[in-house]
């Protein structure tokens, strides 16, 4: 079984995979597409769509990487 671990945006690379979830429920898994410098800002191709979805720092959004 996968074990995933939370990690900082600012350590998020490209092509990462990401399973993400906000208030304990689950949003789902992707590939990460881009980010700001600043970390405050990703971008994931959610697993299942064609385009990619933004994610904000300050919208408490859960981000963890398979370990």
């Amino acid at each position: 079984m996968p074990r995933w671990r939370r990690v900082s945006w600012n350590a998020l690379p490209v092509g990462q995979s990401v399973r993400l979830s906000q208030d304990g429920l689950p949003i789902g898994s992707g590939t990460v597409d881009g980010t700001t410098a600043d970390g405050s800002i990703i971008w994931v191709v959610m697993d299942g769509w064609s385009e990619r979805r933004m994610f904000h720092r300050q919208d408490y959004v859960r981000v963890e990487i398979n370990a």
